[in-house]
């Protein structure tokens, strides 16, 4: 029988909007304004009424299909956060492109716990090829003043950490990327390239400088007989939450929505039918359903002959980010 702690975490999308068009992703192709998703940004008044009815939720991740510093009402939601006594986080990136000072200094001053910041390149030439529009300059000035801001306060928080995937293009890189990481004060955090867009060349380079053991999620497969990714179990740990409150679930949900956080509760939803039923179907083997985006996932494809496990689960929950990790 697995065992599934009550939820005490969420993912909520701050922002389904982006100014940059990264050549893989949904977002930029359109394809996630186009579903469920949408085209929006999360209101203060709607966080304050979840945190004020969720009041077992203590931390947040705040990044998912759009850029998060452009949400209008962000420095205000931060502090909000702060006084409510939710931990906010960013694992899951920030292109890092536009921030306003005033929402710098919130960052610091109410202790959002670490920042993922998706910066693919040293140089502008090479950062770009996949960050189309974004300015490389412009990024490494804002961490210069968030360093500022975090020694004006004497806190080391949000800590900081340089996500970086790996393709053809940029794999060369990986060294002066580590420099720069010490420079910055950053975690190296290496991620594997999900599509044929630039596929590595040198793979034993790769291995080694990367730190991974591996040079693409073939590899990983072959090698931990796992994906790369199970975005299936982040349905029970930290449930994605739409902009406008719609719960996909999981992070990569464009198909089905699963009720609405800013109607009931997250502990109500819990005890419901669809929370009942994804478990069956993602834990038990249960025949998955039309009624379930798990139907339409090509994630769920890969694992239905292999449902998830509960050593899987409390591996996931344990799994701790770069910026946090001690050296």
């Amino acid at each position: 029988m697995i065992r599934l702690p009550k939820i005490h975490e969420v993912s909520i999308d701050f922002s389904t909007l982006c100014q940059l068009r990264c050549v893989e992703c949904s977002t930029s192709k359109g394809i996630t304004h186009k579903g469920i998703v949408g085209k929006g940004q999360l209101k203060y008044s709607d966080f304050l009424k979840f945190v004020e009815t969720n009041p077992q939720i203590k931390r947040m991740e705040m990044s998912n299909w759009g850029e998060i510093f452009l949400n209008p009402e962000i420095a205000q939601i931060i502090k909000c956060a702060y006084e409510h006594g939710v931990t906010l986080y960013c694992g899951n990136g920030t292109n890092f492109n536009h921030i306003d000072e005033l929402t710098l200094e919130f960052l610091v001053k109410y202790k959002v716990e670490f920042l993922n910041l998706s910066i693919d390149g040293a140089s502008q030439e090479t950062y770009a090829k996949y960050r189309i529009n974004g300015q490389l300059e412009k990024v490494l000035k804002n961490i210069e003043r968030l360093n500022h801001y975090k020694k004006q306060y004497g806190s080391d928080y949000p800590k900081l950490s340089w996500q970086f995937i790996i393709f053809g293009h940029n794999e060369h890189e990986i060294p002066k990327v580590k420099e720069l990481c010490k420079k910055y004060n950053m975690a190296f955090n290496p991620k594997l390239n999900y599509s044929d867009f630039s596929p590595v060349k040198d793979k034993e380079f790769v291995r080694r400088e990367s730190g991974l053991g591996v040079a693409d999620r073939k590899e990983y497969k072959e090698k931990y007989q796992k994906e790369y990714k199970a975005p299936c179990y982040h349905c029970f740990d930290s449930p994605q939450i739409n902009w406008n409150g719609d719960i996909l679930g999981c992070s990569v949900n464009k198909w089905k929505t699963l009720g609405n956080a800013f109607d009931k509760s997250i502990a109500q939803w819990e005890e419901g039918d669809i929370y009942r039923k994804l478990i069956d179907v993602l834990f038990e083997g249960r025949e998955c359903t039309e009624e379930l985006p798990c139907f339409h996932c090509p994630n769920y494809k890969k694992i239905k002959e292999k449902p998830l496990t509960q050593e899987g689960f409390d591996k996931y929950i344990s799994y701790v980010p770069p910026a946090l990790r001690k050296e």
